[in-house]
This record gives structure tokens, sequence and C-alpha cells, in this order.
């Protein structure tokens, strides 16, 4: 898969290369930054957790990411799974009823990626955390980069 695809699952499609990623409604913007430490590139950004209240409704999560590196860092993958206490997400790939709309930007600066938190989980169970981890590339094979990997504590939907 190209860097530059909508990931939904197993389907892909070709990302505009202007995306807004602003969903309906609710949203929260996050700013990652690449930072070179010795072989390392390290993101940094808020550690989370990021709450999404009770009955608020499905919740857009856009990311920046801010290279200052020069090995041209980008958006790669994400891993998702629900009803995880801590981070990394165990196992890989789109393991999420909650997280959905996958979509990446790697042509813009700064390059830009987003999904949606669907927040429909079953209120009266309580919030429910749903841990993600952004997976990163970059053009020089000696640096190896960090992901990053913060929760999100859903409230869910109240169900009739």
């Amino acid at each position: 898969m190209g860097h530059d695809d909508t990931l939904a699952g197993s389907r892909s499609e070709q990302l505009e290369e202007e995306n807004d990623m602003s969903g309906s409604g609710n949203k929260i913007d996050i700013a990652l930054t690449a930072e070179l430490r010795g072989s390392a590139i390290l993101i940094s950004g808020p550690p989370g957790p990021f709450s999404v209240g009770k009955d608020t409704g499905a919740c857009g999560f856009d990311f920046t990411l801010t290279d200052n590196t020069g090995a041209n860092v980008k958006f790669d993958s994400l891993d998702t799974a629900d009803n995880i206490a801590g981070c990394p997400p165990t196992g890989s790939g789109d393991q999420s009823t909650q997280i959905g709309g996958v979509a990446k930007n790697n042509n813009v600066s700064p390059k830009k990626a987003g999904f949606t938190d669907n927040n429909n989980n079953d209120a009266k169970n309580g919030s429910m955390n749903v841990s993600f981890q952004w997976n990163f590339t970059c053009d020089d094979a000696s640096k190896s980069v960090q992901p990053y990997d913060p929760i999100i504590a859903n409230g869910g939907k109240t169900l009739a």
C-alpha cells in the first residue's frame, strides 16, 4: 500500500492531495513532531489519554507531523484495538470497532493523517479504552522511527 492511501480495513482508495480530515462535529487536533536523537527518530506529541465524552457522537482525530529530521518522516500505518488498558495495542492493524475512516497525506507540509472514533460503545458498560499506534517510516534506512501510541477514553453512547 502506498504512503498516501485511505485505509479502511482491507479497502484502499487513493487519497485526494488535499484532504481536510475535519469530520463532522467533534474534532481533536494533535500536533506531532519528529526529532533526531542519534540513530533514532522520536515522535513527540500529547501523551493522552484523550477523552471523548458520553453521548457526544463520533469524534475526528486530525494529526499534523512536523519533521525536523531531514529524513522525510512519513505516516505509514495505524494499529488499533478496543478494551486495551495500555499502549501499544496488542497485535497490528485495525482491531477496533471504534476507529474508522483512516486517512493520511504525506504530500503536504506538514504531513497529515486522521481517523474517526465512532464513540458508539455501550455507555452503560462504562468508558472503553481504545488504544492506537501510528507507525512511521523515513527515507534513511539507518534510522529507526519510534511510533506514537496514546489511548482514547470513549464515553460511548446511551443505547435505548
